[in-house]
């Protein structure tokens, strides 16, 4: 009777492994794809090429289609993934850090959204030409210290690696800086409120919307 018991726990174990071993490959191949949306696209001549096929109204209809569907699979596939298994335990230090430089990163990807770059690089450009890029990066960074479930882990890495190279590559690319008096222009306020008030928003709604909360551990 021991041995059968034995046996069938193991047979549900070996069962488990598989399942959990299927769907990560499953949650990989969609974050592939997610990739590779990302680096086709922007390889020298391939968008000219598809603009010159289907016209750059239809270049926009398809990748934004293709887009939307490689996200939903990875929505899909991640939410499936919940059986995938742990691989380390968070430092309880990491929630602190993550929650006092989110706003670094929202303020980063604030500059970058409402901050256009010129011809040449001035204000907070001058030290990060790819402000957007480095923004994500730190966010997916904060992320992966506050994460151990594999498929957060992934995800999360894969989203580090995206962010690592389009702020190479926008850095390679980025204009000239511009002389220390060419633009004289006082502190620009309003990426600061962004990303303050953004900040504040996805600490209330975090635990609703994702199941976790950040401030877990830091308030009493």
């Amino acid at each position: 009777m021991f041995v059968a018991e034995i046996f069938a726990l193991a047979q549900c174990l070996m069962r488990r492994i598989c399942y959990a071993g299927v769907i990560m490959i499953d949650l990989a191949a969609a974050l592939v794809l997610l990739v590779l949306t990302h680096l086709v696209p922007s390889a020298p001549g391939v968008r000219p090429a598809c603009i010159r096929v289907m016209g750059l109204a239809g270049f926009r209809v398809v990748y934004s289609g293709v887009s939307l569907a490689v996200v939903a699979w990875l929505v899909v596939a991640y939410i499936n993934a919940t059986d995938a298994p742990w691989l380390w335990t968070p430092p309880e230090w990491g929630r602190w850090v993550a929650v006092f430089l989110m706003p670094v990163s929202l303020w980063l990807i604030a500059v970058r959204m409402l901050q256009r770059p010129r011809d040449v690089r001035t204000g907070i450009y001058r030290v990060i030409p790819a402000p957007g890029s480095v923004g994500i990066l730190l966010w997916a960074l904060l992320h992966l210290l506050n994460v151990g479930h594999a498929r957060a882990v992934l995800l999360f890495g894969v989203f580090a690696a995206i962010a690592a190279v389009a702020a190479v590559k926008n850095t390679r690319t980025a204009p000239r800086v511009a002389a220390p008096d060419a633009v004289a222009t006082g502190p620009d306020w309003k990426p600061i409120v962004s990303a303050l008030t953004v900040w504040m928003i996805l600490l209330a709604i975090h635990p609703h919307v994702i199941g976790v909360d950040p401030l877990a551990g830091i308030l009493p």
